[in-house]
């Protein structure tokens, strides 16, 4: 399995330039993880990109429907937050932050990157460049 970040999982459901890297990518795992907040993530660039006329009107809510029915179906597994988390977030903006140079990273991404290490993921799926540096130094392995 691998934790996937908002940026890397919107690529399964819109269709972009590298979709079709990230839809490799989850053929590979029984399935995918991710932190709780990606649903709040997902929903919202899904209604931006409705609003700003990217995707069809009412497409939001179909891209969401189906959404809610792979995590429901257990395709994708939901890492809830706690005070498990809350401790490994802090741990990773400061080791971030603490570097010379600082690996700049937003609260987040690195909810996500904790949710990875709560779950004991190995891998981390993404497609922001500055999570990756976080990812890394984190120790996890980023793909792609």
């Amino acid at each position: 399995m691998s934790c996937w970040d908002t940026s890397a999982l919107l690529k399964l459901y819109l269709q972009e330039v590298d979709s079709a890297i990230f839809t490799q990518l989850a053929v590979a795992p029984t399935r995918i993880t991710i932190s709780a907040i990606a649903r709040y993530e997902m929903e919202a660039v899904f209604r931006r990109k409705e609003a700003d006329g990217a995707i069809p009107t009412g497409e939001a809510d179909v891209f969401q429907r189906q959404f809610d029915e792979d995590a429901a179906s257990g395709t994708i597994n939901s890492i809830p937050l706690g005070a498990a988390l809350e401790i490994l977030y802090s741990d990773v903006l400061k080791r971030c932050l603490a570097r010379t140079p600082p690996v700049f990273v937003r609260a987040s991404d690195a909810l996500h990157i904790a949710s990875a290490l709560a779950e004991g993921e190995t891998q981390f799926v993404t497609a922001d460049g500055r999570q990756r540096a976080a990812a890394t130094l984190m120790g996890l392995q980023v793909l792609p």
